[in-house]
Protein backbone atom coordinates (compact mmCIF):
# COMPACT_ATOMS: atom_id res chain seq x y z
CA UNK A 1 0.00 0.00 0.00
CA UNK A 2 0.74 3.77 -0.95
CA UNK A 3 1.94 5.95 2.09
CA UNK A 4 -0.98 9.01 2.22
CA UNK A 5 0.49 12.06 2.87
CA UNK A 6 -1.50 14.92 4.14
CA UNK A 7 -0.95 18.00 4.78
CA UNK A 8 -2.20 19.44 8.28
CA UNK A 9 -3.65 23.24 8.19
CA UNK A 10 -4.59 25.61 11.20
CA UNK A 11 -8.14 23.60 11.30
CA UNK A 12 -7.11 20.30 11.22
CA UNK A 13 -5.04 21.11 14.01
CA UNK A 14 -8.17 22.69 15.77
CA UNK A 15 -10.24 19.59 15.34
CA UNK A 16 -7.52 17.24 16.27
CA UNK A 17 -7.27 18.44 19.34
CA UNK A 18 -10.54 20.04 20.41
CA UNK A 19 -13.30 17.51 20.88
CA UNK A 20 -15.90 20.06 20.41
CA UNK A 21 -14.85 20.51 17.17
CA UNK A 22 -17.56 18.78 14.41
CA UNK A 23 -14.20 17.65 12.24
CA UNK A 24 -12.99 16.37 15.71
CA UNK A 25 -13.82 12.55 14.54
CA UNK A 26 -12.78 12.67 11.19
CA UNK A 27 -9.32 14.52 11.84
CA UNK A 28 -9.13 12.16 14.97
CA UNK A 29 -9.29 9.43 12.27
CA UNK A 30 -6.64 10.47 9.80
CA UNK A 31 -3.79 9.42 12.39
CA UNK A 32 -4.94 5.84 12.76
CA UNK A 33 -4.90 5.17 9.29
CA UNK A 34 -2.52 2.54 8.16
CA UNK A 35 0.12 4.33 6.07
CA UNK A 36 -0.84 7.60 6.76
CA UNK A 37 1.26 10.66 7.44
CA UNK A 38 1.15 14.17 8.03
CA UNK A 39 3.20 16.89 7.44
CA UNK A 40 3.28 20.48 9.85
CA UNK A 41 5.05 23.17 9.66
CA UNK A 42 6.03 25.76 12.44
CA UNK A 43 3.89 28.49 10.49
CA UNK A 44 1.03 26.80 11.46
CA UNK A 45 1.60 25.57 14.35
CA UNK A 46 2.06 29.74 15.62
CA UNK A 47 -1.65 30.34 13.71
CA UNK A 48 -2.98 27.60 15.76
CA UNK A 49 -1.52 28.50 19.27
CA UNK A 50 -2.60 32.20 17.99
CA UNK A 51 -6.30 30.69 17.32
CA UNK A 52 -6.54 28.62 20.61
CA UNK A 53 -5.84 32.17 22.58
CA UNK A 54 -8.37 34.09 20.30
CA UNK A 55 -10.77 31.67 21.09
CA UNK A 56 -10.28 31.36 25.10
CA UNK A 57 -8.70 28.08 25.02
CA UNK A 58 -5.32 28.61 25.54
CA UNK A 59 -4.64 25.29 27.57
CA UNK A 60 -5.16 23.64 24.25
CA UNK A 61 -1.65 24.69 23.09
CA UNK A 62 -0.24 22.02 25.32
CA UNK A 63 -2.33 19.32 23.65
CA UNK A 64 -0.78 20.33 20.44
CA UNK A 65 3.06 19.82 21.68
CA UNK A 66 1.62 16.59 22.99
CA UNK A 67 0.62 15.31 20.07
CA UNK A 68 2.75 16.72 17.88
CA UNK A 69 5.94 15.11 19.96
CA UNK A 70 4.33 11.74 20.75
CA UNK A 71 2.77 11.24 17.35
CA UNK A 72 5.31 8.97 15.01
CA UNK A 73 3.25 10.41 11.95
CA UNK A 74 3.90 14.07 12.19
CA UNK A 75 6.34 14.97 10.06
CA UNK A 76 7.27 18.67 11.17
CA UNK A 77 8.40 21.29 8.24
CA UNK A 78 10.32 24.32 8.57
CA UNK A 79 9.65 27.42 6.19
CA UNK A 80 12.72 28.32 5.76
CA UNK A 81 14.15 31.20 3.51
CA UNK A 82 13.20 28.86 0.26
CA UNK A 83 9.49 28.12 0.81
CA UNK A 84 9.31 31.49 2.24
CA UNK A 85 10.61 33.09 -0.99
CA UNK A 86 7.90 30.77 -2.38
CA UNK A 87 5.48 31.55 0.06
CA UNK A 88 5.90 34.85 -1.39
CA UNK A 89 5.65 34.10 -4.86
CA UNK A 90 2.02 32.78 -3.90
CA UNK A 91 0.92 35.78 -2.07
CA UNK A 92 1.87 38.42 -4.68
CA UNK A 93 0.82 36.15 -7.77
CA UNK A 94 -2.59 35.96 -5.96
CA UNK A 95 -3.18 39.27 -4.69
CA UNK A 96 -7.07 39.02 -5.78
CA UNK A 97 -7.27 36.33 -3.48
CA UNK A 98 -7.83 36.70 0.90
CA UNK A 99 -5.28 34.28 1.41
CA UNK A 100 -3.15 34.42 4.32
CA UNK A 101 0.98 34.61 4.15
CA UNK A 102 0.16 30.89 6.40
CA UNK A 103 -1.76 30.37 3.71
CA UNK A 104 0.72 30.53 1.29
CA UNK A 105 3.63 28.81 3.58
CA UNK A 106 1.21 25.79 3.21
CA UNK A 107 0.92 25.74 -0.41
CA UNK A 108 4.72 26.66 -0.96
CA UNK A 109 5.36 23.71 1.47
CA UNK A 110 2.44 21.55 -0.61
CA UNK A 111 3.62 22.18 -3.42
CA UNK A 112 7.16 21.65 -2.62
CA UNK A 113 6.77 18.25 -1.07
CA UNK A 114 4.33 16.99 -3.74
CA UNK A 115 1.40 16.93 -1.47
CA UNK A 116 -2.30 17.50 -2.91
CA UNK A 117 -4.52 16.49 0.22
CA UNK A 118 -4.98 18.89 3.17
CA UNK A 119 -6.45 18.40 6.75
CA UNK A 120 -8.75 21.69 6.63
CA UNK A 121 -11.81 22.94 6.32
CA UNK A 122 -9.80 26.23 4.38
CA UNK A 123 -11.51 26.88 1.28
CA UNK A 124 -8.68 28.56 0.13
CA UNK A 125 -6.72 25.55 -0.32
CA UNK A 126 -9.22 24.49 -2.84
CA UNK A 127 -8.73 27.80 -4.80
CA UNK A 128 -5.40 26.68 -5.21
CA UNK A 129 -5.88 23.72 -6.85
CA UNK A 130 -5.47 21.50 -3.96
CA UNK A 131 -7.82 18.81 -1.83
CA UNK A 132 -9.05 20.09 1.48
CA UNK A 133 -11.08 17.03 3.31
CA UNK A 134 -12.95 18.82 5.75
CA UNK A 135 -15.06 21.21 2.96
Amino acid sequence: MAERVVFLDTSGVYAWVNKSDPWHEAMGALPKQEECRLVLTDYVVDEACALFVARKIPHQRRRLFELIDHSRIVNFTWIGPDLFAKAREWMLRYEDQAFSFTDCTSFACMKHLGIREAATTDRHFLTAGFAPLFV
